[in-house]
């Protein structure tokens, strides 16, 4: 009877073992899930707060490129009134001269 006992024991101890394997199994398998779920939702986060931030730098660098843009055509407005004027003081002195050119040839 010892050895039916025993073997009882043995059997009785290998389906603990089988049990145990199984739910350490379940539970490697459940870790397994939850950190894939953990990664995925920080890759997540990361990739919307990596948006975020070049939606930010680029709204930066948008501001910026207005600023320069709005300085570059003030000072082509600028040089291109002081052209117009340059121009326009051209255009007296060449009707003057035109005018001076005409009378002297009226005149001679």
């Amino acid at each position: 009877m010892k050895k039916a006992e025993t073997l009882l024991e043995i059997k009785g101890a290998e389906a603990a073992i089988q049990d145990m394997k199984r739910a350490a199994e379940a539970e490697r398998d459940r870790i397994v899930r939850e950190a894939r779920r953990e990664a995925l939702e920080l890759q997540d986060r990361l990739r919307r707060e990596a948006d975020e931030r070049a939606a930010a730098i680029l709204r930066d660098a948008d501001a910026v490129v207005g600023k320069e843009r709005d300085a570059i055509l003030a000072k082509g407005r600028a040089e291109a009134e002081a052209l117009k004027a340059a121009g326009m003081a051209n255009v007296d002195r060449a009707v003057e001269v035109v005018a001076r050119k005409f009378q002297g040839a009226l005149d001679a």
